[in-house]
């Protein structure tokens, strides 16, 4: 087959010199009411993006145009001696024994019905009946991605970083010292376990050492390595269905999210997975919050040319990795290839940022 062009040259390693934090309250949500960081993380691609953004010559990610030639994706992680770690799919039915390690030996398959009784719908491959309360999530070793589309047996790994919880003063806004009585409050920071590294696909490259990442701007020791070869071939293959997201999905227009592309189109827009008026088959979960610091505010706006506060994206919602899709019709192309006109806009199309980044489920050796 012949190779198709790629947004994605590097694989990029961050090790944490100490703690992170999970940015919480990107949305509403009661994990943000409490203060527990821990509910998003690792941080998503516009954190990598932010950093390299900071390093490199503005030449370098900008085209004569204005138009932005800097491509970045993930969240994933390496563990020194499994590999690369991908999200698990959705399709793998998983089991956990007493507390023991996670495995999935089952499969949920896309299973066309009869119309007005049986429903079309994601079932069992062994037609018997789903557990009730399987877990999910989790990740599986780029190793094992052949296995997904088998009836194999695959580990699921558990994340491997912990909240931990610690005191923290507040500061008074003209001073680095402590804002006085009351002023310590509870907060969350991320350890991951030693040797363990966040991995981003880039399509640019820094020299390694340390750099300030995410918005808290902890230190990281910053390490390029080529992107594994199985990965560069999963990427180079059609999208034959059902094929599965590893990263968050973002769809939709400037206003609202959905969980399925949509392009502009006379009468309002269209969905360019549907076939004879049906929708794709989309097994998922609940979408998660998405966002990212956009802009650094206008310069002229005070009076001293400082710029005031940083502008801050939309929240939005995105269908969350392992989401899959089965979808009519002859086999999609590459990621790589799918158009820009899929993906929001917000002066630039969010497919720089790596969303919505699918691999096929059942490739050919």
């Amino acid at each position: 087959m012949t190779a198709v062009p790629t947004h994605f040259h590097h694989l990029i390693l961050l090790e944490p010199l100490g703690l992170l934090y999970g940015a919480s309250g990107r949305l509403l949500s009661p994990a943000a009411l409490t203060g527990r960081a821990s509910e998003h993380f690792p941080p998503d691609s516009p954190a990598l993006a932010g950093l390299l953004n900071s390093v490199l010559d503005p030449e370098e990610v900008r085209s004569a145009d204005g138009f932005s030639l800097l491509n970045t994706a993930g969240p994933f992680w390496l563990d020194p001696e499994q590999g690369l770690m991908l999200p698990a799919p959705f399709t793998l039915l998983q089991e956990q024994e007493d507390g023991g390690p996670r495995v999935s030996r089952r499969r949920l398959v896309w299973t066309e019905g009869n119309g007005e009784y049986v429903p079309d719908g994601w079932q069992p491959a062994d037609q018997d009946e789903p557990p009730r309360k399987a877990p999910s999530g989790g990740w599986i070793a780029l190793s094992d991605w052949a296995k997904v589309g088998k009836e194999e047996e695959i580990a699921i790994h558990d994340n491997p970083w912990r909240a931990v919880s610690h005191l923290h003063p507040r500061l008074k806004d003209d001073e680095r010292v402590s804002a006085g009585d009351g002023a310590l409050f509870l907060e969350y920071g991320i350890a991951l376990k030693p040797g363990v590294c966040l991995a981003y696909l880039s399509s640019h490259s820094v020299a390694d050492g340390v750099y300030r990442f995410g918005g808290e701007g902890h230190l990281v020791q910053l390490r390029i390595k080529e992107i594994p070869p199985l990965l560069k071939h999963l990427l180079n293959q059609p999208l034959t269905a059902p094929f599965a997201l590893i990263t968050p999905g973002l769809w939709g227009g400037p206003r609202l999210s959905r969980r399925e592309p949509i392009t502009t189109g006379q009468n309002g827009g269209m969905f360019p997975w549907h076939h004879n008026g049906q929708p794709p088959g989309i097994l998922t979960e609940k979408a998660r919050p998405w966002r990212h610091r956009l802009g650094a505010g206008r310069a002229d706006a005070a009076p001293n040319g400082i710029a005031k506060k940083r502008r801050l994206s939309r929240g939005r919602w995105a269908v969350p990795a392992g989401t899959c899709y089965q979808v009519a019709g002859d086999p999609l192309e590459p990621w790589s290839q799918w158009i820009e006109d899929w993906f929001p806009k917000e002066g630039f199309s969010f497919k720089h940022l790596g969303t919505a980044l699918a691999l096929p489920l059942h490739s050919p050796p």
